[in-house]
């Protein structure tokens, strides 16, 4: 589709919310997995290793779909391909519940690991286009709906597990009603948008795009480090019972979503470049803030600032690739998502042997350096974009 073709795209009501409902879908469907894990881990008796083994088969597929969801769209829609990979995901976490065997996972995560792999590189990309065609900026409101997703799914699923005693595959079954009837009632204002077949589609990143995509990296990386060894520094260094230890990366989740409501008004009114600026700024000092408090409260408020200062980067590096020149937007997106997927799947690894070679609470340290060296990095990689 040539560059005259999509600045010809309109999006309206309908269109904004049909591409928050693709970020709400992709959560809710992903964080009904998640909630599965327990279950599927007691009954087949799974080690912690064939488990972690098994969860990298989602990491590696999706690292491998990403690129390859960036060709898609030289031959299938958005519309199309969030519709599609959907209902690939639907059927895959209909099908865990079903599995005879420990074996019968590899396939299942393989097909659940690339679902979500294009599904994000889809709705992101369909985001982007949105943004563009309705003339203002909603990036960060339509990350909120895939924080939201999460969130229903994990609350539901609890719910109809506890209070209506319903078993997993029944569960399953709901929230995968809950998808078909989005799907139903959005799925046709996705945007009609392939790209352009004369373009290179190869999603290797480059120019400004390939910086996007290591702060994208780096976000991603800090994000988990936080999911990963918020609970063991509560509860191994600062004392915290591990009952509560949860309550820190509770604190960072919540604000996350809630700074991400107003995060689109917040760009509108003070730039990209100063709130990127700031939020790395104050991200650094929560950072090492966390490493240095001693009391849970105060642990709980640099939890929650820190949540409210990263939650909009991510979402403003999306909206940054409308400013690149050096990569058609399709793979652009597949790029940058899977340089930010690459910080996840490095991240556990590396952070782990800083806190064995060091200690727990030196990982925060080296995350508030590390954010500061992004925070240079965007300075930089501004100077790289259109105006």
């Amino acid at each position: 589709m040539s560059e005259s073709i999509l600045t010809r795209l309109q999006a309206g009501r309908n269109e904004i919310h049909a591409a928050k409902s693709a970020f709400f879908i992709s959560g809710f469907t992903f964080s009904t997995w998640v909630m599965m894990i327990p279950s599927v881990k007691q009954f087949f008796a799974i080690e912690a290793d064939v488990l972690g083994l098994l969860l990298l088969c989602i990491g590696v597929s999706a690292c491998i779909a990403m690129p390859m969801a960036g060709v898609l769209t030289r031959y299938v829609s958005c519309r199309r391909l969030i519709t599609a990979v959907s209902l690939l995901m639907s059927a895959a976490v209909l099908a865990v519940p079903h599995l005879p065997a420990v074996w019968a996972f590899v396939p299942a995560l393989l097909l659940l690991g690339a679902s979500v792999g294009t599904l994000d590189v889809a709705i992101n990309l369909n985001g982007v286009l949105v943004e563009r065609a309705c003339g203002r900026r909603i990036m960060s409101s339509m990350h909120a709906f895939y924080c939201m997703g999460m969130f229903l799914a994990a609350g539901c699923f609890s719910v109809l597990a506890d209070a209506a005693g319903l078993p997993v595959p029944w569960i399953a079954a709901v929230h995968v009603a809950l998808v078909l009837s989005l799907l139903l009632r959005y799925g046709r204002y996705y945007l009609d948008y392939r790209a352009d077949a004369g373009q290179k589609q190869a999603a290797l990143p480059r120019g400004a795009v390939f910086f996007l995509g290591v702060l994208c990296c780096i976000s991603f990386l800090a994000e988990g480090g936080v999911m990963d060894w918020g609970g063991v520094l509560l509860s191994e260094d600062k004392g915290v019972p591990l009952s509560s230890a949860g309550f820190g990366i509770t604190a960072f989740s919540i604000a996350e979503f809630l700074a991400r409501l107003p995060g689109d008004r917040l760009v509108r009114r003070f730039g990209e470049k100063p709130v990127v600026l700031a939020s790395t700024a104050a991200a650094a000092v929560c950072f090492a803030a966390i490493g240095r408090a001693e009391t849970l409260p105060l642990l709980m408020a640099f939890f929650f600032l820190l949540g409210a200062a990263v939650a909009n980067i991510v979402p403003v590096m999306y909206s940054l690739l409308e400013r690149q020149e050096d990569m058609p937007l399709g793979p652009a997106v597949a790029a940058l998502t899977s340089m930010g997927y690459a910080g996840i799947l490095l991240g556990p690894a590396f952070l782990g042997f800083v806190a064995h070679t060091f200690h727990i609470a030196v990982v925060f340290d080296f995350l508030a350096l590390l954010v500061l060296c992004q925070m240079a990095l965007a300075a930089y990689t501004f100077t790289k974009l259109r105006p």
